[in-house]
């Protein structure tokens, strides 16, 4: 399998200005890489910058120092480097993200968020209507709150939304911060099923996962922040 991901050096720093310019050094000389259809599982005690890095792989923070190459239109793109326009491209394209938190514009129904990565590809509506509906019933959530703004929707359906605006493009990566932490067993289970089927398709998988099942079902590796080294999952 081709390398999709592929972090060198890379630190990251943050200037604390309500405290006198304190800097806070949050990720410090990491090196990982990540296959396609493999997933790595970040691990380490909270406040090792677990978030820090997800956010960081996926250009939320401008490294302090250090590479982040990912494979992008057959050619592999250092993140640190890229222009914003890049960014962009490679996110539609390229590196898909579910957060912890739904963050939507308000009045736009559950069932558009869901669509909208596949609309800005270019899909047909009705095609990307139909994906939508096949993962809205896959994770439960009722027929009558489609047509709703997600905003309004306990924390758990919103997770829902989130991972069903994640999966419904088969992005080359896929970065997952805590995806079931706040979804009951049942809904777990089927977002268990959908990274397993996504890594099947030859997705790269880098995620948070706080659920020890859930994590032992879906990790090919584990990068231990606290000793900055990654081991087999076999091995943990």
């Amino acid at each position: 399998m081709n390398t999709v991901i592929d972090v060198k050096a890379l630190s990251k720093s943050f200037t604390l200005h309500n405290q006198g310019g304190a800097e806070l050094q949050v990720l410090n000389n990491i090196n990982l890489r990540v296959k396609a259809g493999e997933c790595m599982v970040l691990h380490g005690e909270s406040g090792t910058g677990k978030s820090t890095l997800l956010r960081t792989l996926y250009a939320n923070y401008l490294p302090s120092s250090g590479s982040i190459h990912v494979l992008h239109r057959r050619q592999m793109v250092d993140l640190a480097t890229a222009g914003s326009r890049q960014q962009l491209e490679i996110r539609k394209e390229t590196l898909g993200y579910v957060s912890q938190f739904l963050r939507v514009i308000p009045r736009v129904s559950a069932l558009d968020v869901v669509k909208q990565p596949l609309r800005e590809r270019g899909i047909a509506d009705d095609e990307a209507e139909t994906r939508a509906c096949t993962l809205l019933r896959q994770l439960h959530i009722p027929e009558r709150l489609w047509p709703l703004a997600p905003n309004t929707f306990s924390g758990g359906e919103q997770q829902r939304i989130n991972i069903a605006r994640g999966f419904i493009a088969q992005y080359p990566i896929l970065l997952l911060d805590e995806p079931t932490a706040s979804l009951d067993r049942r809904n777990a289970h089927v977002v268990v099923e959908l990274i397993q089927s996504t890594l099947a398709q030859g997705t790269a998988v880098v995620g948070i996962f706080h659920d020890i099942e859930v994590r032992e079902t879906v990790a090919s590796q584990l990068f231990d922040l606290d000793q900055t080294t990654y081991a087999a999952a076999a091995n943990y």
